[in-house]
């Protein structure tokens, strides 16, 4: 866990280099590309993150005029599963519409998909993290996510995708990943 938290700090402060250790860390596996156990890293790193990061919400139960129970326990199970969810939405988004953006002769590795979209959606549940523990709506952490999008952008290298479709890569990827959780997010605040 605290490798993969390593590697999200690292993304957030250099998203090239951050990308490019990923990349090495995949390789120093068993010396192949692609040898990342993605299983071990959704079970033991990625589902406790956004866990704790959605359970965050009940601290705002100590401030003045914050939430009941009910409601911190409503808002945290919204959080946890629009960003949840958002991760096998984009898992299926990205296996249908990336191998149509990659060179013919090459074809798109799935481990590789699934840790982009999982270090992008654990920077968006660092950004929901920072927003449940200040007490005060700030809109910069509002615009936080945007950030999410520049990492993206930097990740295409490190998905091998060609320059020539980077801009069907980015409109597809941010859509998918930022689309999905904000839209789920709001699907469960319209219904409950």
């Amino acid at each position: 866990m605290w490798k993969f938290i390593g590697n999200i700090i690292q993304l957030i402060i250099s998203p090239a280099s951050g990308w490019e250790d990923i990349a090495a860390d995949d390789r120093r596996t068993d010396g192949r590309r692609g040898l990342t156990d993605i299983r071990k890293v959704y079970l033991g790193s990625f589902l406790p993150l956004i866990a704790v990061c959605a359970a965050t919400y009940f601290l705002r139960m100590l401030y003045t005029g914050g939430p009941d129970f009910l409601q911190a326990l409503q808002q945290t199970i919204i959080q946890f599963f629009s960003l949840f969810l958002s991760y096998h939405i984009a898992i299926y988004v990205f296996s249908l519409a990336l191998p149509r953006l990659m060179s013919i002769d090459e074809q798109p590795d799935p481990r590789r998909s699934a840790l982009l979209i999982m270090h992008c959606i654990s920077v968006i549940a660092l950004v929901f993290l920072l927003g449940n523990l200040i007490k005060v709506n700030v809109a910069l952490i509002q615009f936080l996510p945007i950030y999410v999008i520049f990492i993206i952008w930097k990740g295409a290298t490190y998905m091998g995708v060609p320059d020539r479709n980077l801009g069907l890569y980015m409109i597809m990827a941010s859509a998918t990943i930022l689309g999905a959780v904000y839209g789920l997010s709001f699907l469960f605040n319209v219904l409950l």
